[in-house]
């Protein structure tokens, strides 16, 4: 009898490593619909996506361009938003919905499934919940970039394949589509120069090889698979010397490329780890001096520069070297079919699901108040843009949610995604305005070049009427004032 309860004791305990994998997954699949649950909308380039494709227009006929901005920069991701839609017939928000949940499961899955210790990646992602919120935050944006994350990850599994001294075919076949996917689907080809520069520096000279090599060959087919290869590479290279070289002062910039501020929090969290590992005798040089510690620390210096270095790129690399850390010490001090497993997974999930998706500062819910302009509102609908007008502003997010909801609009819009993509005079107005903080002259060149069919839209709130006296004015939604020329 003692016998037989000693077996079936062994039997479950041999079903650990299968239930913390699936602890795994369903939290990891819970977290971004209990997000979406709260009805969140991101604010910006997610909401843009999903309305070009609902339009079925070319940049051209949304937005007033440089010349030289001919062609999409994100060929792939509206590909994949077209497929789904005609297979599901859905709405802009649903495709929003989509891109959200479809790229955090992305990103937060594929460790999921490579690491023995499933239990260190959520591990790894509750730290940064505590130390870089934000960065959770980013991944339910719903924007291409996160496949490029992704792919990164995918890149860090495959190292060991890679440094190898007998070629692995297939996994250099797979590095190269997945360069491919990542340059056709969010453009940024010449940022795979900083992992490159990680393999070297930490001197994996024959990964970093056979990673340039796949990467080269993968930036030309992504490229090929918009159908003007030559093109694209320029236009996306042009859009980032343009996106850093047009304004004279950083705060200008979008949020996103101005300087991280160094997240102290975190850098002290990954300090902590190597002082544990050397505290516990496990030291050796390789912890830190490997391509995805290097990438981490690449991306976190240049973060300086452009935040974005470090949330794109180095921050997944430590998340990652923080995974890989925790895996080697669960590794070596709990048994890999013990109960310790099954309780630390059942607590780091719980935890993680709560930091996660808790409302905290509405960051889920603040979208909900939002009043957008829309042609279904006869009183909005009599001041927006007439065909073929123009609206003028010097917000980005007049674009996003105005766009959004009025995909098939007939005017286009003066400010996009990108200031760079504006047209140079345009360009050199919106940053008159930006540097002089909004004041009511800054904006009169755009008034001068008004037709009777464009708009001026300002966001001031109800009792800061804009003291523009050439245009009348109307209050349409909240901090949102729209002026015409005087109708005579």
């Amino acid at each position: 009898m003692a016998m037989k309860k000693t077996e079936s004791a062994s039997r479950l305990r041999e079903l650990v490593p299968v239930i913390v994998f699936c602890i795994a997954l369903a939290v990891i699949i819970c977290i971004p619909l209990k997000v979406i649950s709260y009805g969140f909308l991101p604010i910006d380039d997610a909401l843009r996506h999903s309305a070009k494709v609902i339009s079925g227009k070319d940049w051209s006929q949304i937005l007033v361009l440089r010349e030289g901005f001919s062609i999409d920069s994100h060929p792939g991701w509206h590909f994949i938003l077209g497929a789904v839609r005609q297979l599901a017939l859905c709405s802009q928000d649903a495709l929003v919905t989509f891109s959200i949940t479809a790229l955090f499961l992305l990103f937060c899955l594929i460790p999921v499934f490579f690491l023995d210790r499933p239990e260190a990646w959520l591990l790894s992602l509750l730290a940064i919940v505590v130390t870089a919120p934000y960065m959770m935050i980013r991944l339910f944006f719903g924007r291409p970039y996160i496949l490029t994350m992704s792919v990164m990850l995918a890149v860090f599994f495959m190292w060991p394949l890679l440094k190898e001294k007998k070629k692995n075919p297939a996994a250099m076949a797979a590095l190269t589509a997945l360069v491919a996917l990542s340059v056709w689907i969010h453009g940024s080809w010449y940022l795979f120069a900083l992992p490159a520069a990680a393999f070297f520096i930490s001197r994996e000279t024959r990964a970093g090889i056979r990673f340039v090599i796949c990467a080269a060959i993968g930036v030309l087919i992504g490229a090929s698979l918009t159908g003007h290869p030559a093109l694209f590479l320029k236009q996306t290279f042009v859009h980032m010397t343009l996106a850093f070289g047009s304004s004279p002062a950083q705060r200008l910039l979008v949020s996103e490329f101005q300087s991280s501020t160094g997240d102290a929090l975190i850098v002290l969290l990954a300090l902590g780890m190597l002082i544990w590992r050397k505290l516990r005798g496990e030291w050796h040089s390789r912890a830190v001096y490997n391509p995805v510690f290097i990438l981490a620390v690449l991306g976190w210096t240049l973060g300086f520069v452009s935040s974005r270095f470090w949330t794109d790129w180095g921050l997944p690399a430590l998340v990652f070297w923080m995974a890989a850390e925790f895996s080697d010490y669960l590794g070596r001090s709990v048994d890999y079919a013990s109960w310790k497993r099954l309780f630390l997974a059942l607590a780091v999930s719980a935890a993680l699901f709560l930091g996660i998706t808790a409302d905290s500062n509405s960051r889920w819910t603040y979208n909900l108040t939002t009043e957008y302009l829309t042609q279904g509102d006869p009183k909005q609908a009599a001041w927006l843009p007439e065909p073929g007008g123009i609206i003028y502003s010097d917000d980005m997010g007049v674009f996003y949610q105005t766009f959004f909801k009025n995909p098939r609009a007939p005017w286009r819009y003066i400010l996009g995604f990108e200031p760079a993509m504006m047209p140079a005079e345009d360009l050199a107005i919106l940053r008159k305005i930006q540097w002089n903080f909004g004041t009511p002259e800054a904006f009169k060149p755009w008034v001068a070049k008004m037709r009777a069919q464009d708009r001026l839209i300002i966001r001031r709130d109800r009792s800061t009427k804009p003291d523009i006296p050439e245009l009348e004015w109307y209050y349409a939604a909240t901090n949102t004032w729209i002026g015409r020329l005087p109708r005579r």
